[in-house]
């Protein structure tokens, strides 16, 4: 079968990718996308459907996220509705690698179930750390679209001091913006007073928010809560980067008059190019390692 790889679903990243793969001598065919935003080159072929991926695959690719809904494959750009649970019937046994990223635990746990070999690449440490600077940015772009503010001495509230929660306080020192962090971890409040950002306990937030200018959440758990919502001003611009469902209560917040973006896959939206260069490097790394 040789190098031939399958890549279905996904945005503007998956097919820059699915480019670099050619480049680098793979035999890409496509599926559920859009042929018009295809360079045109005689190494990229388009299946008529999802059994003819399989059959000529030894590796299928799928997007990020795997799935926004838990249900269907993230294919923004295609006509066709992918269901996640007919894919890994299909691979089923199969010996066919799947490669994607941020795939659900359940997803995961069936493909073990159906004896489907699967690589998340979210799981490869440096993808999502480099992911970090284009979300970053995508963020900031919001924030300087929808403020009638400037960053600049604004007062900021940061939830979760992960790997998005550090570039993002390293940019906005640029802003000079007052930059307030919160986090359940003592290590990282304690790394936040060292770099000069006011830390906060994540459960004492509800103490900080009704200062805030603009409040951005990381973290993928429920956090800003009715009971936070309560202490918001109206002019307060919450952007949520955490994937779905979020870990802001949406309704109430908008029932409350508080403007609130759930901003996902923004390296896809803000820096295709770059997020697929991201993206391409720890690939090819893999696929090096699989073949050897």
């Amino acid at each position: 079968m040789g190098k031939h790889i399958g890549v279905i679903g996904g945005d503007q990243r998956i097919l820059i990718l699915a480019e670099s793969l050619v480049d680098n001598g793979f035999n890409v065919l496509l599926w559920a996308t859009d042929k018009s935003k295809v360079f045109n080159s005689p190494n990229i072929n388009f299946a008529k459907n999802l059994d003819e991926v399989i059959e000529k695959s030894k590796v299928v690719i799928g997007p990020i996220p795997f799935t926004q809904d838990g249900k269907y494959i993230f294919a923004p750009l295609s006509q066709y509705s992918i269901e996640i649970q007919n894919l890994i019937d299909k691979l089923s046994g199969k010996r066919i690698i799947l490669i994607a990223s941020v795939i659900p635990e359940n997803v995961k746990n069936l493909c073990k179930e159906k004896d489907v070999i699967f690589f998340d690449l979210y799981e490869k440490e440096e993808l999502a750390i480099l992911n970090a600077i284009p979300t970053v940015e995508g963020c900031l772009m919001i924030a300087i679209d929808k403020m009638p503010i400037t960053l600049h001495s604004s007062n900021v509230l940061i939830l979760g001091y992960g790997r998005i929660g550090k570039v993002l306080t390293k940019v906005l020192r640029g802003f000079e913006a007052n930059i307030y962090v919160a986090s359940r971890k003592s290590s990282d409040l304690t790394w936040c007073k060292a770099f000069g950002f006011l830390p906060a306990r994540l459960c004492d937030i509800a103490e900080y928010v009704n200062k805030m200018d603009l409040i951005i959440n990381t973290i993928p758990a429920m956090v800003v809560t009715k009971e936070v919502i309560d202490r918001i001003k109206s002019n307060t611009l919450i952007i949520d980067l955490a994937s779905k469902p979020g870990g802001v209560d949406f309704e109430y917040a908008r029932k409350k008059g508080i403007e609130v973006v759930h901003a996902l896959s923004l390296p896809g939206k803000v820096a295709p190019v770059t997020a697929a260069k991201y993206l391409s490097e720890v690939l090819l790394g893999l696929l090096e390692e699989i073949w050897g």
